[in-house]
């Protein structure tokens, strides 16, 4: 069968904002999945009328909240701890904080 799917949801150019420094969060997506390729529709509005069919599968990424307040002023134990508990990669963290952090 086929149906069409509409999605309300904020966001959906650009993140929620950040605060004092903080960064944006990110905004959010829509994904449809079928026959083994990966469709991306335009966000053109709250009311999207996006066409779907039998086995496809749908992923929807909501917006992360926007950060708060310069994250290069972080205390680096938190930070590694975050690390250690997966949150970010050690990458990230250098990239994201500028501490080297060492993972689990």
């Amino acid at each position: 069968g086929e149906a069409r799917a509409s999605f309300v949801m904020d966001h959906g150019r650009f993140g929620p904002q950040g605060a004092l420094g903080g960064g944006d969060g990110e905004p959010n997506s829509v994904t449809v999945f079928r026959d083994g390729e990966e469709h991306i529709p335009p966000h053109l509005s709250k009311e999207q009328d996006i066409p779907l069919k039998a086995g496809d599968r749908v992923r929807v990424g909501t917006p992360g909240g926007g950060g708060y307040g310069d994250p290069r002023e972080r205390d680096p134990k938190l930070v590694a701890q975050d690390v250690q508990l997966g949150y970010y990669t050690a990458e990230q963290a250098k990239h994201l904080f500028g501490i080297e952090a060492q993972g689990s």
